[in-house]
């Protein structure tokens, strides 16, 4: 997690059955890499899942089902573009790295299939400049066979597909809001507004 993202990673708990392959994940809270300062990225709720569980003693675990409900995803803009983005590089420079001879040992190991991933009951917080915010539902997003091409994939790739999906939805929703847009004409106002009482400012220091 951290090694990926380059930010901190926290899981609150997980329960499975071996005998059912049923289990689920709370409180997976991927935080933001240097140089942004919201609370965090990603916050994916209340994560359930269902293994085929002839698959557990094998090198590629098979996820028949994926349920990812109701996460909160922050989108914060700084220098080079916003949080989601930078993760997304992170990862594929992990990933990179992972490909070498210097390939991390926690890169070695099981692989995944996922056959069916839902995330339903997304919120997109979008952050503003200060402390405002904007909240805008995010659709759901459905995706399946991740991995299934081949002979699976590292829970690393795995987890750049999921994210990169997350963060791509998320910026087009971003992209598309009229709140946002709206904001954008009010900065653009704002912005405007400044530079014209900053003018007459010189303007009266010269006279």
């Amino acid at each position: 997690g951290p090694d990926m993202t380059q930010g901190q990673v926290s899981l609150e708990g997980a329960q499975i059955s071996l005998m059912s392959g049923e289990g689920s994940l709370k409180g997976l809270v991927i935080g933001n890499p240097k140089g942004f300062d919201t609370e965090y990225a990603f916050s994916l709720g209340e994560i359930s899942f269902n293994l085929a569980t002839q698959s557990l003693g094998g090198d590629t675990i098979v996820v028949d089902s994926l349920r990812v409900m109701a996460p909160k995803i922050i989108m914060e803009s700084g220098r080079g573009g916003n949080n989601l983005d930078k993760i997304q590089r992170n990862i594929e420079s992990y990933l990179g790295s992972s490909d070498s001879a210097n390939a991390p040992q926690s890169s070695v190991g099981k692989k995944i299939i996922i056959r069916d991933l839902i995330i339903s009951g997304a919120v997109l917080e979008y952050g503003l400049l200060g402390s405002s915010t904007i909240e805008l539902p995010l659709p759901d997003i459905h995706l399946t066979n991740i991995g299934e091409q081949g002979q699976g994939v590292s829970i690393a790739e795995a987890s750049a597909e999921i994210i990169a999906e997350i963060a791509n939805r998320a910026s087009r929703l971003a992209l598309k809001s009229g709140a946002v847009k709206d904001v954008g004409g009010k900065l653009e106002d704002h912005i405007k507004s400044r530079t014209d009482n900053l003018k007459g400012l010189f303007k009266d220091l010269r006279n």
